[in-house]
């Protein structure tokens, strides 16, 4: 009898949050939510302007971003993107890390689902064939609903040597 209270009492208090590889920080899994919430068009001009493309990405993907949002991109040049990221709790539209030196943000974006932390790369290619990635962090801040930037760093990918 004492060990079955024992027992049922470590699986009540067990830990429900799943730890990020890159973060100390506990990202609460949202395994309570069931569906997402409409997407709220007048929350962000950008919204309204991209509804289309937005709609059907929200449609399309799952949860891709620190365990509430999903990050749509489209293109916005050649070999740049640009996008959002969508509450599935409420529907409210956020804008990606504001880059002013790209202008977008970037070739591509890279996120986890339990992860707060985003990266925004701009890849180059050189005339010798060398492949450089221009890699910025972004840290998502959940109570004050903005991005903060980390770090920037230059990576080798591909060289012809």
């Amino acid at each position: 009898m004492l060990l079955t209270v024992l027992a049922i009492s470590l699986v009540s208090c067990q830990d429900r949050t799943k730890k990020n590889v890159e973060s100390s920080t506990a990202i609460p899994l949202n395994s309570e939510i069931t569906g997402k919430a409409d997407i709220d068009f007048k929350s962000n001009p950008i919204a309204e302007r991209y509804r289309t493309v937005i709609t059907e990405k929200y449609n399309e993907l799952e949860v891709n971003f620190a365990s509430y949002y999903i990050i749509t991109t489209w293109g916005c040049g050649s070999g740049c993107v640009t996008g959002v990221m969508i509450d599935i709790r409420d529907g409210i539209v956020y804008s990606m890390p504001d880059d002013k030196d790209w202008g977008g943000n970037g070739t591509y974006i890279e996120s986890k689902k339990e992860s707060k932390f985003l990266i925004t790369i701009a890849a180059a290619q050189s005339p010798s064939g060398e492949v450089e990635e221009i890699r910025k962090s972004w840290e998502w801040n959940e109570n004050l609903k903005i991005f903060k930037f980390i770090k920037e760093e230059a990576v080798l990918v591909k060289g012809n040597k």
